[in-house]
């Protein structure tokens, strides 16, 4: 362990103080000297006697009580002797002294009695089970427990550590843990130290109770403490049935909050009161017994308060009436204190927005008749502050500028709190240069010039994904494939990317290039070159084939508040099949081909701020597009195509675990623009809608377990709509919900629990939820670098089976889920 100085024992400090008395004391006794204390001091000193060393030598001894020149023939001076044992006790190298005096011819004969401190050469644990030792380690870092292997032993030092250890016995729920600790003799002047541990039985809460509320029930309450909680199935697993003194005290401080929001500001919250309870108390053994911890918190709820009025005391830069208006309700209602605080952080908010970033913001509370108190805020605004200098640390591929430009504020600018938290969110979303989670900044502020230089702090994250080899997953089958991709063309923040695939269900030649600053502006533009073949088996007897080869260019234009807008110009030759088999008559087919030239127009709107890409933990994306197919771009189909999506993450946990909820809605709608009526030269209708073009839903990215674009359109009955030809029809209108909850479960490891409800509809009157398929499972995801998405390891189940159902309970896939 890191050595670390010690204090001086109680026993020496005590013996100290009465060094001269003592000294006085033991002549008297010994009838010698005199009948008077002073007599002692100025006698010349004829002999010296030093006992009771063990390693110290007589003369190191004599060199800290009397100095160099010693104090054999020289008088004595007794204040001198006090201060160096001081000293002495200070070098921990003795546990009692004990100075006597005798007379001796010519003056005095001192006698000097030592009782050594030993050294401490090893601490053993024994019954360490349930702990580590590296645990122990850590908690007596934290305490500052002094007892140090190689260091003089201090006993009450290793007292502190077995009581350490008893402590993390009972944060494990082991109530009854004992830690004795023992000495031994390892040779002279050194001692050994044992710990050892009896961990007794692990004892689990059964029952909490509380004494004294009237507002809110026991179950109110009991659903309040989010770490404290009755022994379950569930509270088993997540470790909250636990006894530990830490986190009930963060429940009960929930608790109290709870009534503070609620009006009662005096409500007083006493500290549990702890029983064991035995459920068998005849049993034989402790064991069976089944002991359980009995919780009771006594509360004190008080008188409900209400709000009088909220003033403003120590403003200048801000106007009362501003200030005022951050508060929900200025004056009247309960005294809530969520809006209070609330009403507080709006107003901290408003101060570090424009460089007040030492502004104090507090509340006091002056009570008035018939339980009404007003609320004073007092505001400190100190001094306004600007940006000095801005640097990156870390970077060592991507160049400053492609991070400087992400940023909310400039060198030379007011200081902005929310402008630098919102820069790091964009930093992050890039996705290649990866800031640190703890520390991601580093403020050096300069009091004088009241200026503050920003330091970011992080790591590359390689983006450059290259991939050689092959797999299988639901779309492709069995594959193989090289792609080369990076999103961080030599450190300048641009987009590169080739990908050859070839399998059984789909072949494609990708070739891509995005510059994410245009000639040094917020604005983008990219180049898409593509041939994709897909051929996907959606029902037992349907097959669709489509060849897509074309190209794509992308205009776009970024906006501080994480909004961007884009347009999309597509041009692609398609060719789209469908095979109806018969499955009685295997080889028996029914051919529906399509060919016709694909140009769109789409402008698309989005706003986000989720923190990943990958694996988001908070965050709001929105999107809103429209696909526009004309003949005046070229093509030979016409619709319009509007839809909207939402995505959602917001953290569950960050104890124990991290996890995060996620929500993701999606809609879309297509309407033909060319009348039905219109024909061709030939006399047939050229339809304005193809029907591969339509919406289908199913796959790793809508509704988890069923194939990919089998979930179509379906009757009142259940059964699949089909057209004149018998071909299932994809739909005008889609919706989709999924519900995910994310476990990080360390590492590159994502647990993630779902369920997904997507439909679509021949037309919005078919609109009903009863119509939606449902799905529910559970997913592993491992982030491994060299892959572009997560590896994707799928478990679902089809919530409600209909006939004709393709669906998949086991899947795997390398993607994201929305």
């Amino acid at each position: 362990m890191m050595r670390q100085p010690s204090t001086i024992p109680r026993r020496s400090a005590a013996r100290l103080g009465g060094l001269l008395a003592a000294l006085a004391l033991c002549a008297l006794a010994a009838g010698q000297v005199g009948a008077q204390t002073g007599r002692l001091d100025g006698q010349i000193v004829q002999e010296l006697e030093i006992s009771g060393l063990e390693t110290l030598s007589a003369e190191t001894v004599e060199h800290y009580l009397f100095g160099t020149d010693g104090v054999v023939g020289r008088p004595l001076d007794a204040a001198a002797l006090d201060r160096r044992l001081r000293r002495l006790w200070r070098r921990q190298l003795v546990d009692d002294v004990e100075v006597t005096a005798s007379e001796a011819t010519g003056g005095i004969r001192l006698e000097v009695r030592v009782v050594e401190r030993p050294v401490l050469t090893s601490i053993e644990y024994v019954g360490l089970d349930r702990v580590n030792e590296s645990d122990v380690r850590e908690q007596a870092d934290r305490d500052r427990i002094q007892a140090y292997e190689g260091e003089p032993l201090q006993r009450g030092e290793l007292e502190r550590l077995a009581r350490a250890v008893e402590d993390l016995y009972k944060e494990k729920g082991f109530r009854f843990a004992t830690a004795t600790v023992d000495l031994a003799t390892a040779g002279r002047g050194q001692r050994t130290a044992t710990i050892t541990v009896d961990e007794g039985d692990k004892v689990k809460i059964g029952d909490i109770d509380f004494d004294g509320n009237t507002v809110f029930g026991d179950f109110r309450l009991r659903l309040a403490m989010k770490d404290t909680k009755e022994s379950g199935l569930l509270t088993r697993i997540t470790k909250k049935d636990i006894y530990n003194p830490a986190t009930i005290d963060e429940d009960l401080e929930r608790i109290r909050d709870m009534y503070k929001k609620a009006g009662y500001k005096d409500v007083l919250i006493a500290r549990p009161e702890v029983d064991v309870v035995a459920r068998r108390p005849d049993a034989a053994t402790i064991e069976e017994q089944g002991r359980r911890l009995a919780i009771t918190v006594p509360i004190e709820e008080g008188e409900r308060w209400k709000l009088g009025e909220i003033s403003i005391e120590g403003n200048e830069v801000f106007s009362d009436d501003l200030l005022l208006a951050q508060f929900e309700d200025p004056r009247g209602g309960w005294l809530r204190s969520k809006k209070i605080d609330e009403g507080v952080e709006s107003i901290d908010q408003l101060y570090s927005s424009i460089g007040y970033i030492f502004a104090q913001v507090g509340t006091e509370l002056r009570e008035q008749s018939d339980n009404v108190a007003d609320v004073i805020v007092k505001i400190d605004e100190s001094d306004q502050f600007r940006v000095g200098r801005i640097e990156f640390r870390g970077n060592t591929k991507t160049r400053d500028k492609v991070l400087r430009r992400e940023l909310l504020l400039q060198e030379g600018t007011v200081m902005n709190m929310t402008a630098v938290q919102n820069s790091l969110l964009k930093i992050r979303q890039l996705n290649y240069f990866a800031v640190e989670e703890e520390e991601p900044i580093k403020f050096d502020f300069d009091s004088d010039d009241k200026t503050v230089d920003l330091l970011i702090v992080g790591d590359e994250a390689e983006r450059t994904e290259l991939q050689f080899g092959g797999g299988w997953s639901e779309v492709d089958g069995f594959f193989g494939q090289f792609s080369l991709r990076t999103t961080n063309f030599l450190g300048r923040g641009e987009t590169v990317g080739v990908s050859v695939q070839a399998g059984r269900e789909r072949q494609y030649y990708d070739l891509e290039y995005r510059v994410p600053w245009f000639r040094d502006k917020p604005q983008s533009i990219g180049v898409r070159l593509f041939n994709q073949e897909f051929d996907s088996d959606i029902l037992e007897d349907v097959e669709f084939r489509s060849s897509y080869a074309g190209a794509s260019i992308t205009y776009g234009r970024s906006f501080r508040n994480f909004q961007s807008i884009s347009m999309t110009y597509s041009f692609a030759d398609v060719e789209d099949t469908r095979v109806l088999r018969d499955p009685e008559n295997p080889g028996v087919e029914l051919r529906d081909e399509s060919v016709f030239i694909s140009s769109t127009f789409r402008p698309f709107w989005i706003r986000n701020t989720l923190d990943s890409r990958f694996e988001p933990s908070r965050g709001l994306r929105t999107t809103a597009s429209i696909e526009y197919a004309s003949e005046i771009f070229g093509g030979e189909t016409e619709y319009i195509k509007p839809e909207i999506g939402v995505t959602w993450f917001q953290p569950v946990t960050r104890q124990r675990f991290r996890s995060s909820v996620g929500v993701n809605f999606e809609a879309g709608y297509i309407e033909e623009l060319r009348d039905p009526e219109d024909l061709d030269g030939d006399g047939f209708e050229d339809p304005a809608i193809f029907p591969q073009q339509r919406f289908f839903l199913g796959g790793d990215n809508s509704v988890r377990g069923f194939r990919r674009r089998s979930i179509v359109v379906r009757n009142d009955d259940g059964t699949i709509r089909r057209d004149e030809s018998n071909f299932p029809l994809g739909g005008d209108l889609m919706a989709l919900i999924n519900l995910e909850y994310h476990v990080q479960a360390g590492g590159p490891f994502r647990l993630v629990l779902f369920g997904d409800a997507g439909g679509v509809f021949a037309e919005a009157s078919d609109f009903e939820f009863d119509r939606f398929r449902y799905s529910a499972g559970a997913e592993l995801r491992i982030r491994v670098p060299i892959f572009p998405a997560p590896l994707r390891f799928i478990y679902a189940s089809n919530l409600d089976p209909l006939p004709g159902d393709r669906f998949e309970s086991f899947d795997f896939s390398l993607s994201t889920s929305f």
